[in-house]
């Protein structure tokens, strides 16, 4: 993962004192200013951490894009709030938050919280548990795909021993592509079980994993043959040689 950390907020004082402190630790820090622009960017690209200035959003709206895009972020979340209260930390933390600090924070002590928790999630990056919606599904250690190894224990797709550096996300959306083998999914319904909201004007976030998805699992990205699209429906995962490693 590249050295990237997205910034929600609309005050320039905290994107310039950040992007100063964190570029000083090699850092590059991307602003946005919605919660659209910040999923987007969470869709397309990989984070470091991703830091929201709450007073941008709000609290609910602040809320919502966390718990739509958690999976999504492998690394902290760190909240800033003007004006922190007892039951926003515990709902927020409940989302699964990493810190919630006020809004006056140094910015060294700041910098110093998220490179810490940076490295956390580093030190700790193998230990990610497999995916619980596979326990409805087939109950196995690793898939094969032609020339595709995905390790279920591990979260990791690999070619000839090579990991591919799927993303959380990317790696729940072949899954569940893989668990519905041959049926044609509409974006609607990708959105809702692998992102958990049906939003419809989200749906681009779909196509935008799925391009990412590509480019990493596919030969050829232009000419998939792994995930097909269906013109006018959606995506469709098939494969009839598909080949699984049951556990004991």
């Amino acid at each position: 993962m590249q050295n990237k950390i997205l910034v929600l907020t609309k005050q320039l004082k905290i994107f310039i004192m950040l992007n100063e402190k964190l570029a000083e630790q090699h850092f590059s820090v991307f602003n946005v200013t919605s919660a659209l622009s910040a999923a987007q960017a969470i869709a397309s690209q990989e984070f470091s951490a991703v830091i929201v200035d709450l007073d941008c959003l709000g609290f609910e709206a602040s809320s919502q894009l966390v718990a739509q895009n958690r999976d999504a972020i492998n690394g902290p979340i760190v909240i800033l709030d003007a004006a922190p209260t007892p039951d926003n930390l515990l709902a927020l933390f409940a989302l699964r938050v990493d810190d919630y600090l006020a809004a006056q924070v140094s910015f060294a002590e700041l910098s110093a919280r998220i490179q810490q928790r940076i490295w956390v999630y580093k030190t700790h990056e193998h230990e990610r548990p497999v995916h619980p919606e596979l326990a409805d599904e087939v109950k196995s250690s690793a898939i094969h795909l032609d020339d595709l190894t995905i390790d279920l224990q591990h979260y990791q797709v690999l070619r000839r021993g090579v990991d591919l550096g799927l993303t959380p996300k990317e790696f729940k959306l072949l899954i569940y592509l893989i668990n519905h083998n041959g049926q044609v999914l509409s974006r609607e319904q990708i959105l809702n079980k692998v992102w958990g909201y049906d939003e419809l004007e989200s749906s681009r976030i779909v196509d935008i994993h799925v391009s990412h998805l590509r480019d990493k699992i596919e030969l050829d990205s232009k000419n998939p043959q792994i995930i097909k699209t269906v013109r006018g429906f959606g995506y469709i995962f098939e494969d009839k040689h598909l080949k699984i490693d049951f556990q004991k």
